[in-house]
């Protein structure tokens, strides 16, 4: 094992460790820790500078989207946009608030069509986070909820992870994704068994609503549904729809226009639009100083060449004698592995090894391909290492840490329980 990937694994469990227990916050951790490791490695001020201006170019458009979509949901919330839907939704769930966590499940796989992870976070958690809230439910469930649904629709043709593992493979998109239909069929179906999992642990928890009038929220509701409130609502709409569009514009370009917008029909006046600003960005600005500490960690962890040696010792460290069923081994470990290695490294670095490891004994690249696309998904939507995962954890004010301490227990057993049903319906090969 190279000293490279010992101090990237050491890196990993360090940062893992900190981020879930909470020792210090998240911004702090990105940027102290990855730059400790890349001097422990031995490299200079230099290098480092040039692994942090990379990262830095990474996170950039994120960190824009993130500022303006944030702004903008919590200008809507303020003015009164979604009171009526949340009243109804409240109201008539009552006990039935099993219907909401359904809910939430289909509107992420409508959402998550795209493809686009921002996008997703983007429409779903501003819709049903105050709900969660004023029935009682934590935040953190909202994100879980999410992420079995969201790993369906990760795996669509136009999706990232699909089209890389097809590139590595030399297999077509389409063809890739045809395969592996059954075994995206099983994550639908533990997308509901997710949903039930998390409504009772829920119950079990113990249930802190939000106390509200209702009379009183009816009352503001109704105050709010005037000229603004209507013109609100269509420029959310079609701000929304845009975000599904092909626009030649880019997706934090959207949020802006109709933020700035927003801020003009709403506060006519420049003092209250000033004061507005400041206060709406405040809301922002701690996620997005995480987003820019992410861009140091990425920037080391990939041009240091630390999660390239990492992949490779991982696939060496594995005994001889369970090559011929390699993929299958490392499977049962994807989801922690897509987490600390990112989206990329995992399928661009690790991907490609474990196929020239397996091939001779007669495994094809698209089963290999199959295996971890249908595995790793489940890690997406919880891996620090994802920039998209950051703009719904600010828009549901939860941490890092937390949403992988309360989701991972979740996703990562239904990712071995979807490994041994495509193997059983012969999708993935033994």
């Amino acid at each position: 094992m190279s000293t490279l990937a010992i101090v990237g694994f050491v890196l990993m469990v360090v940062l893992m460790v900190v981020l879930i227990k909470g020792w210090v916050s998240p911004p702090v951790a990105f940027i102290i820790l990855p730059l400790i490791a890349a001097a422990a490695a031995g490299f200079g001020v230099k290098d480092i500078g040039g692994f942090i201006k990379a990262g830095m170019g990474s996170m950039l458009n994120t960190a824009v989207l993130f500022i303006f979509s944030i702004s903008y949901f919590t200008l809507m919330d303020e003015i009164g946009l979604f009171d009526p839907v949340i009243n109804f939704l409240t109201k008539k769930g009552g006990k039935k608030n099993w219907m909401i966590f359904v809910s939430v499940l289909l509107v992420t796989f409508v959402a998550h069509l795209d493809g686009s992870g921002a996008t997703t976070f983007l429409i779903v958690v501003p819709a049903f986070i105050t709900i969660f809230r004023r029935l009682g439910y934590r935040r953190e469930a909202l994100l879980c909820l999410m992420c079995v649904p969201y790993a369906v629709m990760n795996l669509v043709p136009w999706g990232g992870p699909t089209m890389r593992a097809a590139t590595v493979a030399h297999v077509e998109t389409a063809d890739l994704y045809n395969f592996i239909i059954p075994g995206v069929a099983v994550i639908a179906v533990l997308a509901f068994v997710n949903a039930a999992m998390v409504y009772f642990a829920e119950h079990r928890h113990g249930l802190n609503p939000e106390v509200v009038e209702e009379a009183a929220a009816e009352a503001k509701a109704e105050k709010k549904r005037d000229g603004k409130y209507y013109f609100n609502l269509c420029l959310t709409l079609v701000m929304l729809a845009c975000l599904f569009l092909n626009l030649k514009l880019p997706l934090y370009s959207i949020f802006m226009i109709a933020y700035a917008i927003a801020l003009v029909v709403n506060f006519p006046n420049s003092k209250e639009q000033n004061k507005k600003i400041k206060t709406l960005g405040g809301n922002a600005i701690v996620m997005t100083l995480t987003l820019f500490s992410v861009g140091v960690f990425m920037g080391v962890i990939s041009k240091s060449g630390m999660v390239k040696e990492m992949a490779t010792t991982i696939v060496n460290v594995l005994p001889a004698s369970i090559a011929p069923h390699m993929h299958w081994f490392l499977a049962l470990f994807s989801v922690p592995l897509i987490m600390i290695l990112g989206t990329d490294a995992f399928y661009y670095a690790m991907l490609p090894i474990i196929i020239g490891v397996v091939q001779p004994f007669g495994v094809a690249p698209e089963s290999v391909a199959a295996t971890f696309l249908l595995t790793a998904t489940f890690g997406t939507p919880i891996s620090p290492s994802v920039a998209a995962v950051y703009v719904g954890l600010g828009l549901a004010d939860v941490s890092i840490g937390d949403h992988i301490k309360y989701s991972l227990k979740f996703v990562w057993p239904l990712s071995i329980i979807t490994l041994i049903a495509s193997t059983l319906l012969g999708v993935i090969p033994f």
